[in-house]
Order: C-alpha cells, then structure tokens, then sequence
C-alpha cells in the first residue's frame, strides 16, 4: 500500500517548469519582442497582486513507453493560494487523488484520502522556497511559474528569444499567441482577454530530453475573489490515517 501512495504522489511531477536554471537577463537579448512581455505581464500581474486565487488545470503530458513510443497521459488538479504563504491543491491522476496542505507552519502534507496515508515535509514558511523543496523530494507542482511570489520573473527570467505570433478571434474572443525559447526548453503561450487578459494554455517542449516531451497546461476557471474556508490550507489528520515515509531527497544530478 505504501508503494501505491508513492506512486500517487510521484504522479504530481506532471509539469514541465517553463523557467529554466540558468538565469540569464533578457534585457541584453537579440530576439525579444516586447509586446509579447508586454502581454505575459498584463496576464500575470492581477495574480502577483490578488490576495487569493484559484484556478483549475488540465494536463497532458509525453512519457516514453519501454518501446520508445511517446505515450500520452492526463492529469488534473484544482489549486487555491492565498498570499503571502498558504496553499492547497487536489490532484487527480492516474492513481489515488492526492491533496497537498501548506499553512505557513514549515510543513507541506501530502495527503490521499482514499488510501488513507500521508507524509510530511519540512519546508520553508514561504511558497517559493516550499516549491523548492518538495520538488527536491521529487514532487513538482503543476503550473508553478504561476504560484511563485513574480509569476513574471519566474516566467520570463531565463528567456533568449520571445515572439507575439499574432492573434485570432476563437469563439468570440481574442487569443493571444506567444512563442518563447530558453536554455533547454521551448514553450508557447496563449492568453484570452483584452480588458481582464487571463492565461488559457501554456505548451513546454523540453528539448534537453530524448524525443522532446511536450507538456500541456490549459488553465480553467480563474477566480480572483475565491471563497477561502478556515481548514482549507490546514491538514487535519482523520483518525484512522496512517503517516508513510517520504520521497527520498533528489541529488544534484537528479532530474527536476
């Protein structure tokens, strides 16, 4: 049963980080178009600057099945964040749905209410730094660039070249499409709105693997003024559940 938990949680690490490790300026760059920054930022501002948000995600990601065919497999996950330091997000995947609980106390739990088991992770009090450190345990939590304190930063940081491909009415709204590239990896952005400019899907090629996997991010239902309950960042622990071992801590050459 444990090894079935493991998996659940190993399941989380569906997403591709569209910031790189290096951390180059982009301001000295050939190739940056800024209406596409321009765009990137007006999206993702309202989320630096909320007091809370949700939003849903659909995922679909390339794995390689043993006979080197690319396999696609899904996952989805509803997250709430409250600033400065709380989080939650209900995952479900392939395995048993897994919640993740961050309250600011230095802990993030990873619970699975129908196996009944939960670990425990000693984290920062922060969200970037707890980010950090979970996924030093090898779980990487989708749409990160988007939890981060500067979702522009985090987006745009470690860019080398970025384009405003252009626009397209798409059942009567105006879709924004950009194109980025970056150490590793290339990735695609589409953002709906004109006067209240959301995130709808975010497309990462990671290009430092075999086959380039790609991994799909469409972004549902934004709500800027969501309904936050008291428990909702907090783990209570149910009577009958069961605390397992954690991940074991990833090494520096370990893959993110």
């Amino acid at each position: 049963m444990n090894t079935s938990l493991v998996s659940c949680l190993l399941l989380l690490i569906f997403s591709w980080s569209a910031a790189g490790q290096s951390n180059p300026s982009h301001k000295n760059a050939k190739d940056i178009d800024p209406l596409a920054l321009q765009i990137v930022k007006a999206a993702v501002d309202p989320i630096k600057d909320a007091q809370a948000y949700s939003f849903r995600v659909l995922v679909s990601r390339d794995e390689l099945g043993t006979n080197d065919q690319i396999i696609t497999t899904f996952n989805t996950a509803e997250i709430t964040l409250q600033h400065p330091n709380k989080l939650h997000i209900r995952f479900r995947g392939r395995g048993e749905p897994v919640e993740l609980f961050f309250d600011g106390s230095g802990k993030t739990v990873l619970y699975s209410p129908s196996a009944k088991f939960y670990t425990t992770v000693s984290s920062p009090t922060g969200i970037d730094a707890t980010l950090d450190a979970i996924a030093k345990r090898g779980v990487t939590v989708a749409a990160r660039n988007f939890l981060e304190s500067d979702p522009y930063r985090s987006l745009t940081d470690a860019l080398t070249t970025a384009y405003a491909v252009g626009t397209v009415d798409l059942f009567g709204q105006k879709v924004y499409h950009l194109a980025f590239t970056e150490p590793g990896a290339e990735w695609q952005l589409w953002v709906v709105g004109e006067k209240s400019p959301t995130v709808k899907r975010l497309e990462v090629i990671d290009k430092s693997k075999p086959h380039n996997p790609r991994v799909t991010i469409d972004f549902l239902d934004w709500n800027f003024s969501p309904t936050i309950r008291n428990d909702m960042f907090t783990f209570s622990k149910p009577a009958d559940a069961r605390e397992i071992n954690m991940l074991k801590q990833a090494g520096p050459g370990d893959a993110k």
